[in-house]
């Protein structure tokens, strides 16, 4: 019989912080797919994303023997929940994992500019537009904020890795993207900031997403958690 030389891709495993269990974890991925299956200790998520709670560790491995999705969703695990990496995902290669800003808000209809400027305002009082027409989006600048934000459309061929957080907001006939962020960083006062500016978008109708695709509920959400 002869015998595959193709390596196996190493299967993140993380160590859990003290008093984390399965029941966190599920409610953790519920905000990044709503309709995650949980089986026991393990859990389903974006149909192929396996998440397997053992005790005090856990493992995450891609269905589809893709990694980089798993690894990705390690990675967000391991900035919301805390703990230390047994086995580390690898590194995101330049093109595997792209940049993603704080907070992203998702709208179901077309925007033009002065509508989120005008929301924008009571938090960046001098906010201006500056227009990247060669990126196709708008930018909302306050020279006196920590934060920037972005508008652009949302495509329909660019929606497929949003299925699972949106759900059927991604299907919507016209989808537009602001993105809120703090170049240097979340702190306490700029996460609560960008939060408070997602709970305005609200009202038409958005999603709220971290930059790793889980649903934010409040700006403590965007903070990584101070525990081991």
């Amino acid at each position: 019989m002869r015998l595959s030389t193709r390596r196996r891709a190493a299967v993140p495993t993380l160590s859990l912080p003290e008093g984390v269990g399965i029941d966190e974890v599920e409610r953790l991925l519920r905000r990044y797919d709503p309709y995650a299956r949980r089986r026991r200790r393990r859990i389903t998520v974006a149909g192929q994303i396996s998440v397997v709670c053992d005790g005090e560790t856990l493992k995450v491995r891609n269905r589809a023997h893709q990694p980089s999705g798993a690894y990705r969703l390690a990675r967000a695990l391991h900035h919301h929940l805390g703990g230390t990496w047994s086995v580390e995902p690898p590194a995101p290669g330049e093109h595997d994992e792209p940049i993603e800003d704080m907070l992203r808000v998702y709208v179901p209809r077309t925007l033009l500019p002065v509508e989120p400027a005008t929301l924008l305002r009571p938090f960046l009082p001098s906010v201006a537009i500056r227009e990247d027409a060669a990126l196709g989006l708008f930018w909302f600048i306050d020279e006196n904020s920590e934060l920037t934000v972005s508008a652009r459309e949302v495509h329909a061929a660019d929606r497929g890795s949003l299925a699972a957080a949106l759900g059927p907001l991604a299907q919507s006939n016209a989808l537009y993207e602001c993105g809120i962020d703090d170049v240097h960083g979340p702190t306490e006062r700029t996460a609560e900031q960008a939060w408070r500016i997602a709970e305005a978008f609200a009202e038409m109708g958005s999603v709220a997403i971290d930059r790793y695709g889980f649903r934010v509920t409040s700006g403590a959400d965007l903070m990584s958690p101070e525990r081991g």
